[in-house]
């Protein structure tokens, strides 16, 4: 059974969003316009080998709290994972408000408008894209004050539900 599921990924500070297509043993990870084959092998609840494109990595995982400490090959990494539609719900930390944080639509649509670009200022509320959705538009909101960082659609594109549309930083 083919599951399809996203996460922002915060790694060293950079986020990006990752859409994973899992098979069973097998998946597909998408990272913008570039697609990555994984095969994971799971050794003990936080011990990994992963085959990405035909190169071998070790993985080791420590969770706390948000946080993970990721090592890789032996090399360490902190990574914060955040789901969309957590994000949406308002459950989010405090620390999250303090670091880049995405706009995500809520239901299935399309994108009609983008009201800003990279680099504009924008205040907590302001709108800064327009979805329409079941022949309805929504101006979608700044979750906090600061810079758009990152657009990560285009007017006219089609979005899933709890798709991030850009990170405000």
């Amino acid at each position: 059974m083919k599951k399809k599921f996203s996460f922002e990924v915060v790694i060293s500070k950079n986020t990006e969003m990752l859409r994973f297509e899992w098979n069973g043993d097998s998946s597909i990870v998408l990272i913008g316009d570039r697609q990555i084959r994984l095969d994971p092998i799971c050794y003990s609840n936080n011990c990994y080998s992963l085959l990405i494109d035909g190169q071998s990595f070790d993985i080791l995982v420590h969770e706390a709290n948000d946080t993970c400490q990721v090592l890789v090959n032996g090399k360490p990494f902190e990574v914060v994972l955040r789901d969309p539609k957590r994000l949406r719900k308002g459950s989010g930390s405090a620390e999250d408000s303090a670091g880049p944080m995405s706009v995500s639509t809520p239901m299935p649509g399309k994108v009609v408008k983008l009201l800003v670009q990279v680099g504009t200022a924008v205040q907590e509320g302001q709108g800064v894209v327009v979805v329409e959705a079941m022949k309805m538009q929504n101006e979608l909101k700044a979750p906090k004050s600061g810079v758009v960082e990152k657009i990560l659609v285009e007017e006219n594109q089609p979005v899933n539900a709890g798709e991030s549309l850009l990170i405000v930083k």
